[in-house]
């Protein structure tokens, strides 16, 4: 509830400090031109609210079955603040009670998400760092009553992710879905070719919480290490209904590789195995929403499946996945630090300047 309190006040002041109609077109760049297919608001602050469920999950070997590894979360909250080129995400925590807890161990996570948006080019880098896991579906390992989800209090995933995308058609806006400083007023699509990569370390996996709630040491278990690359070949589409309301849907296939060492460790030896895996993904999504010049909301749904050829079945990193987003956003004149903050980039990195216009 605290959480929600603190957004709730964000959001509560953005609007009062809002400026009225006349302001926030003056702020825009609205152009009047017929044929234009996008109406820029680049030059304005807007905060974006999100609720997903896009909660990390990992496949490894335990007791010689494949199972699945994910944080005691129910759902991610996340603040966006979005001006100019640049895009930067704040991840919060989302409550969860005192017996899921005590069933599925106590998980703490951080996560960190910049973009960066120009004409033509979008990065974004993210890291997420994330302590304790759970086995989902314990049961499926004993035949005893299940008073506890197995449990990893102490297992570690450190994650830096980032993507490069390059958009080839101008009428087309990835601002409009991706950051929300622009509205796309016409339909329009571009092919976008991109690439994915992931450096990323999992440790943590000698001490369990077993299913009876107790303490155990392991004599057998693997930390990994990787580095995962994958290129894309995509197709972005907005369609757009009455200049504000709009449907935007993509399909981005992707081949890639996943290099990555297991540190295995048992009483007996301790080895590093270096192994690649081949990676073939399918990234898809739709959203559906509205995009005024004050605010905005929407709902959207991204899949990811993912195949791996594994040499070894010790770890699957790629994992697929359904995520849901409902968003809602403000629009309102850029506060004094934050413009004289993005206008000092601009002038000290010129291409900054001239991309984003």
């Amino acid at each position: 509830m605290k959480s929600l309190s603190a957004i709730l006040l964000v959001l509560f002041s953005a609007v009062i400090y809002a400026q009225d109609d006349a302001v926030v077109m003056q702020d825009s760049l609205v152009d009047s031109d017929s044929n234009s297919f996008i109406e820029d608001h680049k030059n304005q602050l807007n905060i974006k609210f999100d609720i997903s469920n896009d909660i990390p999950k990992y496949f490894i070997t335990f007791d010689d079955q494949k199972v699945g590894i994910k944080p005691n979360l129910n759902l991610r909250y996340a603040l966006d603040f979005n001006h100019k080129f640049a895009s930067v995400r704040l991840g919060i925590r989302a409550p969860v009670s005192d017996a899921e807890k005590e069933e599925k161990g106590d998980s703490y996570v951080l996560n960190l998400r910049v973009k960066l948006l120009f004409e033509k080019w979008a990065h974004k880098f993210e890291y997420l760092y994330v302590r304790g896991y759970h086995i989902d579906n314990s049961e499926n390992l004993t035949e005893n009553d299940i008073q506890y989800q197995i449990q990893f209090p102490r297992l570690k995933t450190n994650i830096y992710k980032g993507s490069t995308a390059y958009k080839f058609n101008e009428n087309f806006s990835l601002r409009a879905v991706a950051s929300q400083t622009e509205i796309q007023t016409k339909s329009a699509g571009s092919f976008m070719p991109s690439i994915d990569y992931w450096l990323y370390t999992i440790r943590g996996t000698d001490e369990i919480i077993n299913v009876l709630g107790e303490p155990d040491k392991r004599d057998t278990y693997n930390n990994f290490k990787g580095f995962t690359t994958v290129l894309n070949a995509g197709y972005y589409y907005t369609y757009v209904y009455k200049k504000y309301w709009y449907a935007h849907a993509y399909l981005s296939p992707g081949l890639g590789a996943d290099f990555y060492t297991i540190e295995s460790y048992s009483p007996d030896q301790n080895t590093n195995q270096n192994q690649t895996n081949f990676v073939v993904s399918l990234k898809s999504g739709i959203a559906v929403g509205y995009n005024s010049q004050k605010y905005y909301f929407g709902l959207a749904y991204n899949n990811r499946s993912t195949k791996e050829n594994p040499y070894t079945d010790t770890f699957e990193f790629h994992s697929s996945r359904n995520i849901f987003h409902a968003f809602i956003g403000y629009r309102f004149k850029a506060p004094k630090p934050v413009a004289e903050t993005i206008e000092y980039l601009e002038k000290k990195v010129p291409i900054l300047d001239k991309d984003v216009k």
